[in-house]
């Protein structure tokens, strides 16, 4: 499937950049879920802390984003 695909090719990128910050995208593509899906949990406060870098710019921390994860999935939880 094409979608898939590019899906699974954005977040081996994702995976592979050594740097601290996630994009948006990067970040649903790390929970699996869409990208207004992660636009809503920042609005709404949910999920790792958005960080303003600029007026459009929004970046996640990576360690953040890690220990979310990890903490969400052993809850069970999706968001």
């Amino acid at each position: 499937m094409i979608v898939h695909d590019n899906f699974s090719k954005i977040c081996h990128l994702g995976a592979q950049r050594s740097e601290d910050w996630l994009t948006s995208a990067e970040l649903a593509c790390l929970a699996r879920v869409s990208l207004s899906t992660v636009r809503r949990w920042a609005r709404n406060g949910i999920g790792p802390r958005p960080h303003r870098i600029g007026p459009r710019l929004v970046r996640y921390h990576r360690p953040d984003v890690e220990t979310w994860l990890t903490g969400t999935s052993k809850k069970g939880e999706g968001a």
